[in-house]
């Protein structure tokens, strides 16, 4: 390739590509204080999500889709961060132990297309949906009655934007009775950052999540009969609760300081010069 071409094409990636990230901070309001490079959550194997609208029978041949959507709720069991959380309170089946605990509720609609006949295999890719997290100094999480998700203070929001999963199944209808695995990414964008809890800010950043289905049973897994305050009801085929596990991991985007892209500025043209000298 042409050096000038190199050269010019070295200049695009560190002056006009994306933005460097750094971790954030996360004050708790809490003994834990202000963590430092946070960088994320890891949600709770004990989550629940309730798929609604799931139509695909074991009559479908490969090829068949329908839309549905997706409620999850969790709780934080872990912070990433470089801080203790000796104070982070995890709900059972964890220590439910601390002055503070997070939790996440999320809507997400997906499509599912059967991959064979029979829809053993299935993949799921995502349209849309929304997600939110919350920080709460009295911890009341309760995943059997499915409350305490939403009481805290809100301090993350956004947008789910794409993604996709797979999930298999020992039967032709992956519901209630049909053993299975499953899980994938999905990719969203922060919408709303509290800048009281969050510095910087992590509005209009991207991010990644994943998202699994291990069929895991008690006691690492209480299935929840209601979802903020909507009874699920006894699982059916088309509508049913699934243990799902996740985890959100955040990066704050920041433009490097001026006095930085003049120094890149100078060493691009070292780079030019150089190459020029050489043709």
């Amino acid at each position: 390739m042409n050096k000038k071409l190199i050269n010019l094409s070295m200049a695009a990636v560190l002056l006009g590509g994306p933005a460097i990230g750094y971790s954030a901070t996360l004050n708790t309001f809490s003994p834990d204080g202000i963590l430092q490079n946070f960088t994320g959550f890891d949600w709770h194997s004990n989550g629940g999500g309730w798929v609604q609208g799931f139509d695909l029978t074991g009559a479908n041949n490969a090829g068949d889709s329908d839309t549905f959507t997706l409620t999850y709720q969790a709780f934080a069991g872990v912070i990433n961060t470089t801080s203790p959380t000796n104070n982070l309170f995890v709900a059972s089946p964890g220590p439910e132990t601390g002055t503070y605990e997070v939790t996440t509720f999320q809507q997400i609609t997906q499509t599912a297309v059967c991959q064979n006949d029979g829809c053993t295999s299935i993949q799921i890719t995502t349209n849309s949906g929304t997600w939110e997290i919350f920080l709460d100094s009295n911890p009341d999480a309760n995943q059997a009655t499915g409350t305490g998700f939403l009481d805290g203070t809100s301090i993350l929001s956004g947008t789910w934007d794409s993604g996709f999963s797979t999930f298999s199944a020992t039967g032709a209808i992956p519901g209630p009775d049909v053993l299975g695995t499953g899980g994938g990414f999905l990719f969203g964008t922060v919408t709303n950052t509290n800048s009281t809890y969050i510095n910087p800010a992590l509005v209009g950043t991207q991010f990644q999540a994943s998202l699994q289905f291990p069929g895991q049973s008690a006691p690492e897994y209480t299935r929840p009969t209601a979802f903020n305050g909507v009874a699920t009801g006894a699982d059916t085929a088309s509508s049913f609760v699934i243990q799902t596990d996740g985890s959100q991991g955040f990066t704050a985007a920041e433009v490097p300081e001026p006095g930085i892209l003049a120094l890149m500025g100078i060493g691009l043209l070292g780079f030019a010069f150089t190459g020029r000298r050489r043709t």
